[in-house]
């Protein structure tokens, strides 16, 4: 004859792993959004010969572009936006002018958007690696 006794302990036995997961998930959006925001500041911040070049730099650009940058998350929803700014399309090159001008856009915020796309797996697996190690208790 013989007993075994089995005992459950941690996350999986006591109902947080759910909770714990998405945690991981938002933390993974809230991570691509602010490398996201950063990205997007570093190109439209003011450069030497650029259009963002700012008025206290000599420039004619005031930055009210960079100023309307906003990103947000909420739970598993991120979102970067320049808050509608009347020529944001112009300047992103998806405006109706751009067909009709030489300036095509400086795709900032398509080319963000793609970056981040090829950048969220390695995110959410550094996440997830987190989230796994403390599902094993650690």
């Amino acid at each position: 004859m013989f007993q075994v006794k089995v005992e459950a302990r941690g996350p999986l036995a006591d109902g947080t792993a759910p909770q714990i997961i998405r945690q991981a998930l938002q933390n993974s959006v809230q991570a691509l959004i602010e490398l996201g925001d950063e990205r997007l500041a570093m190109m439209a911040r003011p450069r030497p010969a650029g259009v963002y070049l700012s008025y206290a730099e000599g420039g004619t650009s005031t930055g009210n572009y960079r100023r309307n940058m906003f990103s947000e998350v909420r739970d598993l929803y991120g979102l970067i936006t320049d808050s509608g700014v009347v020529y944001g399309p112009w300047l992103e090159g998806i405006g109706s002018r751009n067909a009709t001008t030489r300036f095509k856009g400086y795709a900032m915020f398509r080319r963000t958007s793609e970056w981040l796309n090829e950048q969220a797996p390695r995110v959410a697996q550094q996440q997830i690696t987190r989230a796994v190690a403390v599902l094993n208790g650690g």
